[in-house]
C-alpha cells in the first residue's frame, strides 16, 4: 500500500478562550486521525459545529494546531516555512463554498485565472492566455468568458471558474469545502461530475468537506463523520451508506427518526 499523500494523525485544535478567566473550551478537533492515499477522495461529513470546517483550516494552516501532525506528500506541513512552504502550497488547491465571495469582483475572469500564475513567475503573453483559455475550457466555460467577471455570472459558472483557478497551478491534492450546497440540485450534479471527471483525468485526490452526506456519497471513496470534534464513523463509502454504525451518520442521511423509533 502506498504513503498517503495526506496524512494527519491525532490532530488538535483549541481556539483561546474569550475572556481573561474564562477556562479554554472544549478542542474543536480532538484526537482526529486521516489517511488520503493518492488519487482518492475522502468525504468530511458533519453538521454545523461538528468540527469539520477547524479540520480543514488546520490542514490549510489557517488556524494554530494545539498538537498532533500533518503530513503532506510526504513533508512535515506544519514544520514548512518561509519559501519552503509557499512552493509547497502549489501543490494543494482549495475551492469554498461562495464563488462570488472568493472571487474578485474587480477582476475579469482572465486576470484571475492568471493571478496564481503570475505569482509562480509566468509571463504576460501568449501563453499565458492560452493557460488560462484551456483552464477555463476544460472546466466547461468557452474561452469567450475569459473577459467577462464573477458578477456576470451564474453561480456554477462561477464554481466552475473557482475550480479552474484552483486547478492553476497543477496541485496533487484539491480542498473543497461545502463546494455545491449554494447551488441549485441539478447544477451541484453538474459539478459533481466536472470534479469526478478531473480527479480522473489529473489523478487528483480530493478532501471533500461537507454537511451533506448523500452529496459526498456520489463522489468519495471514504467518507468520515464528525460530531464535536470527534469522528464517529468512517468507511468506504458504500459500507458507511449501506450500513451505516451510529445514530447520527443515519440522521444526516435523514433517516434517524425512523431509526430512532424502530429501535425503541
Amino acid at each position: 500500500m502506498t504513503n498517503p499523500i495526506l496524512d494527519v494523525t491525532d490532530l488538535v485544535v483549541r481556539y483561546k478562550p474569550r475572556g481573561l478567566f474564562v477556562p479554554p473550551p472544549r478542542p474543536a478537533v480532538n484526537r482526529v486521525s486521516l489517511g488520503l492515499p493518492a488519487g482518492t477522495t475522502l468525504g468530511v461529513v458533519g453538521e454545523s459545529g461538528s468540527g469539520k470546517s477547524s479540520l480543514l483550516r488546520a490542514i490549510l494552516r489557517l488556524v494554530p494546531v494545539e498538537s498532533g501532525s500533518v503530513t503532506f506528500d510526504g513533508r512535515d506541513w506544519l514544520a514548512l516555512r518561509g519559501a519552503d512552504l509557499r512552493s509547497a502550497r502549489q501543490g494543494i488547491g482549495v475551492v469554498a463554498q461562495n464563488p462570488f465571495l472568493s472571487l474578485s469582483p474587480r477582476l475579469t475572469i482572465a486576470q484571475i485565472l492568471s493571478e496564481p500564475l503570475l505569482a509562480r513567475g509566468d509571463r504576460h503573453g501568449s501563453d499565458l492566455r492560452d493557460k488560462t483559455a484551456a483552464l477555463l475550457l476544460r472546466c466547461g466555460l468557452p474561452p469567450d468568458f475569459l473577459p467577462r467577471r464573477a458578477g456576470e455570472l451564474s453561480g456554477g459558472q462561477a464554481q466552475r471558474v473557482a475550480i479552474a483557478r484552483a486547478l492553476a497551478l497543477g496541485p496533487r491534492l484539491l480542498v473543497l469545502d461545502e463546494p455545491t450546497s449554494a447551488l441549485d440540485v441539478s447544477v451541484q450534479a453538474q459539478i459533481l461530475n466536472l470534479l469526478m471527471e478531473l480527479k480522473a483525468d489529473f489523478g487528483l485526490s480530493m478532501l471533500f468537506v461537507t454537511h451533506n452526506l448523500k452529496v459526498v456519497a456520489h463522489i468519495a471513496d471514504r467518507i468520515m463523520v464528525m460530531q464535536q470534534g470527534v469522528v464517529v464513523e468512517a468507511g468506504p463509502t458504500e459500507k458507511v451508506m449501506a450500513d451505516p454504525e451510529q445514530l447520527y451518520t443515519r440522521e444526516l442521511m435523514g433517516f434517524g427518526r425512523d431509526f430512532a423509533r424502530s429501535r425503541s
